[in-house]
């Protein structure tokens, strides 16, 4: 039985001690998980995955884009000249050749109106600027560029008129 005060604390230290049971591992577990982060940074491959996860990476990607989407034709007369305007851009971080294609698809049909090939250095672009005649035989006609090897496309639509309508 507690006696005194001097009791009361004895017992509250005892239970304290055996309270803290679980604190006592918290040492333990910063020591071995500031081991783990200096083994990683020891290891290249740890050194990579931190530089991954800290250091902002650049997302390599090509643009392609019409020069003035607004001034691109709506209606055209069948073998009339359409002139079309668009830049390639390299964003991959390193010199690269890139092939354009420019094809016309009315229906199931389909033809190839231009293309062309260059080396492009990184961070830089490619404005063409071509001057086609739509060999489509049904309206709209699509006039699509592409990029073979790369996802880009872009496209648009113009309605054919005969001569002289």
């Amino acid at each position: 039985m507690a006696s005194g005060p001097r009791d009361l604390r004895r017992m509250s230290l005892a239970r304290y001690r055996q309270g803290t049971g679980a604190r006592r591992w918290w040492p333990t577990m910063t020591v071995l998980a500031a081991l783990a982060v200096g083994t990683s940074l020891l290891l290249p491959a740890g050194r990579h995955q931190w530089a991954l996860s800290l250091i902002r990476q650049p997302t390599p990607y090509t643009a392609l884009f019409f020069n003035k989407p607004a001034a691109l034709p709506t209606t055209v007369a069948i073998n009339n000249p359409i002139t079309v305007s668009f830049t390639v851009g390299n964003h991959e971080g390193r010199v690269m050749d890139f092939r354009y294609v420019i094809s016309a698809s009315s229906g199931r049909s389909s033809r190839i109106l231009g293309e062309s090939t260059r080396s492009i250095a990184a961070g830089a672009s490619w404005i063409v600027t071509r001057t086609l005649r739509s060999r489509c035989r049904t309206s709209p006609c699509r006039i699509e560029v592409s990029l073979p090897g790369h996802p880009e496309r872009i496209d648009f639509l113009v309605s054919l008129k005969t001569p002289g309508a």
